[in-house]
């Protein structure tokens, strides 16, 4: 007889996963039930506590072996967390019944309001530790308005504190975690009145500008807050002594213009702090300090020395930068330091010339202006004009300036430059204001026979600051050739003068012979025409040496009502003395007297000697007209010495024979 024994399986308890609190405080209890590959499953019962350590007791069960949720009536789950774990009856009648499943607790938010503008929540864990089946975060869900729920935040904390955004509210939370079966546990929900009393985030200026008429405007960033509804503008008188100036609304009105000029006379120290729909403002920011910029100007040296406050209010100052401008013109950067002064040479005077600095912060991504300072440069007395009357060569050596300086605003001066070529001048003379505006300078130690020289003249202000220049004035420089094929054609030329602000109306000639002055022009050439030949012929009998200078004849329409002349060098030229000695003469016959004969000869350096064979002196005469007739000396060989000055001035002597027939 075979016997088989039969062993009755067993049912596990369920697993519970989730826990789900109801507004009227009913805990619905969600599991997922267990295998039953014997077909032993009797029923579920649920077991409940309130407190974690019991006692628990049955409060329903559920069958069939499907079933997978339970609705724990009245629990109260809204007053206070719940305790539940199930048990699985199987067997015939349930008499087995399994161990219990793991014991959850349902999750109970508290909320707690400390009046201060926030909403403190907490809450428990579903399980400690957690199921390894529940999702890692809480979320944090929150009513309003009413019928309208949001996340507010996912965190595995199990606290938060929400700040109030708007003025006065009526929030409800409640808290939900999932598990990976797709059961929600979900807490109680509570709720209350809140009032907003923390102001927005603060917000930091950004830059602190003085407009050109004043006035001061103010840069920040907008609010990062949501309930931002505008800002509160704060003038700081003294230190920590904050008054509201003015408020703007909108989160998005991000520039406010101080419309007081008090800026250009000193700093202004600014707060921006932004505020919610209950008007509470938020925490103050730094305090942000305009610039004041102050000037003082050198008149003698034509330069501006600035200074000016530091920039407060960013972390540092990278740099500072200077601006200028002349007659209201277009701003121009002049230079940047990291001090708080500055110099600025070169300033152009007698100017309206107005200056600005600009800040820049660390990181050079904002800039703050300062106040303008504008004023006009003036100048020290100095003269207007400075004009050279006449450079005129006065001997070999000498050339004398002439000027004239404007008198009616005399400076303390002015300085003579001399060139060689035009180009490069070297300063050969100060002269001291005499009161007048007529000058005169003779410059010593020149070569006027071979060069002209170019002079300017810069006339100094009473601080000695150069003021105006003279145009450029050559000399003349006059050179006489002769003409290969006529000894008494000379030919003149000169290069011409210019410094004559009524222009050239012509140039005299003059004639100097034997150092003897013409007083009136031997010619006279028109305009610019600067080249003459000259016929000497008649000038034969009077010498041999002849000097020519000429004399530049300034024109009508100067604008200082002078008319002046220039004079050149001296330059000589000489008709070439010659002298004819007979060599023979006969008393008896045709040629009864032996005389040289002389041509431009210096008649008063003149001397002829005879002597015979044996250096007897026969005859001696400083007359180039008298001649030797014998005196009865024989017939023979006789010596001569003549001496005597060519018109150049060089001491000729000429000797020989002759023959006495």
């Amino acid at each position: 007889m075979l016997i088989i024994n039969l062993v009755r399986s067993q049912v596990g308890p369920p697993d519970l996963r989730c826990l789900a609190t109801s507004t009227n405080g009913d805990i619905t209890l969600t599991w997922i039930p267990p295998a039953d590959p014997g077909s032993q499953f009797f029923s579920y019962e649920i077991f409940h506590s309130a407190l974690q350590a019991g006692p628990f007791t049955s409060v329903g069960t559920v069958s069939p072996i499907n079933a997978s949720s339970f609705i724990h009536v009245g629990a109260g789950g809204n007053i206070q967390s719940q305790y539940y774990f199930v048990v699985t009856h199987y067997g015939a009648g349930g008499t087995s019944t399994s161990p219990g499943s793991d014991t959850l607790r349902s999750i109970f938010l508290n909320l707690f309001d400390p009046h201060n503008g926030t909403a403190n929540i907490s809450y428990n864990q579903l399980h400690q530790p957690p199921l390894a089946t529940s999702v890692s975060n809480f979320s944090i869900l929150r009513e309003y308005p009413v019928g309208t729920w949001s996340n507010l935040l996912s965190t595995s904390n199990l606290s938060f504190i929400d700040t109030i955004a708007i003025c006065t509210v009526a929030y409800n939370y409640q808290i939900v975690l999932g598990d990976n079966s797709g059961c929600l546990s979900v807490s109680n929900i509570d709720g209350g009145i809140f009032h907003d009393k923390i102001g927005p985030s603060p917000i930091y200026i950004d830059s602190l500008s003085v407009l050109p008429n004043g006035e001061t405007v103010i840069g920040y960033p907008a609010s990062t807050s949501n309930d931002c509804t505008g800002y509160y503008i704060y003038q700081q008188i003294t230190t920590n002594l904050n008054t509201q100036i003015d408020s703007l609304n909108g989160k998005n009105n991000t520039i406010y213009t101080f419309t007081s000029s008090a800026a250009t006379n000193s700093s202004v120290v600014f707060v921006v702090a932004p505020f919610d729909s209950c008007g509470n403002p938020g925490i103050l920011d730094n305090p942000h300090q305009t610039m004041l910029l102050n000037h003082s100007y050198d008149k003698c040296k034509y330069q501006t020395q600035l200074s000016w406050s530091a920039y407060v209010g960013w972390t540092s100052v990278s740099e500072y930068r200077i601006y200028y401008s002349v007659n209201g013109g277009n701003y121009q950067y002049l230079g940047s330091t990291n001090q708080t002064a500055y110099t600025h040479t070169g300033v152009d005077p007698s100017k309206t010339v107005s200056y600005y600095v600009r800040a820049f912060n660390e990181t050079k991504t904002f800039t703050s202006s300062s106040n303008r300072v504008n004023f006009f440069t003036f100048q020290t007395v100095g003269p207007d004009f400075i004009y050279i009357r006449s450079v005129s060569v006065k001997d070999d050596n000498t050339i004398k300036v002439r000027l004239y300086v404007d008198s009616l605003k005399l400076g303390n001066g002015f300085d003579l430059y001399r060139s060689d070529d035009g180009s490069s001048f070297n300063k050969i003379a100060f002269i001291n204001s005499n009161g007048t505006g007529n000058y005169e300078y003779t410059d010593p130690s020149r070569n006027t026979r071979s060069q002209s020289y170019f002079y300017k003249a810069i006339a100094k202000d009473s601080c000695g600051n150069d003021r105006t220049t003279s145009s450029i004035v050559q000399s003349i420089l006059l050179k006489v050739n002769n003409q290969k094929d006529n000894m008494f054609h000379k030919n003149l030329s000169w290069n011409n003068y210019t410094g004559f602000a009524g222009g050239i109306a012509g140039y005299n000639i003059y004639r100097v012979v034997n150092d003897v002055v013409s007083q009136t022009p031997s010619a006279y050439t028109n305009g610019p025409l600067n080249q003459y030949t000259d016929d000497i012929e008649d000038l034969a009998p009077e010498g041999s040496k002849i000097e020519y200078f000429v004399s530049a004849v300034e024109g009508l329409g100067n604008p200082y009502g002078i008319t002046e002349t220039a004079n050149s060098n001296l330059a000589t030229t000489y008709i070439e003395a010659d002298v004819f000695v007979p060599s023979a003469f006969a008393p008896n016959g045709v040629n009864k007297i032996w005389k040289p004969v002389t041509q431009f000869v210096d008649k008063s350096e003149y001397n002829l000697k005879i002597y015979n064979r044996w250096g007897n002196l026969l005859f001696e005469t400083s007359d180039d007209s008298v001649g030797w007739t014998g005196n009865g000396a024989p017939n023979d060989e006789y010596v001569y010495f003549i001496n005597y000055k060519n018109g150049r001035g060089e001491y000729i002597q000429m000797k020989g024979t002759f023959t006495l027939l």
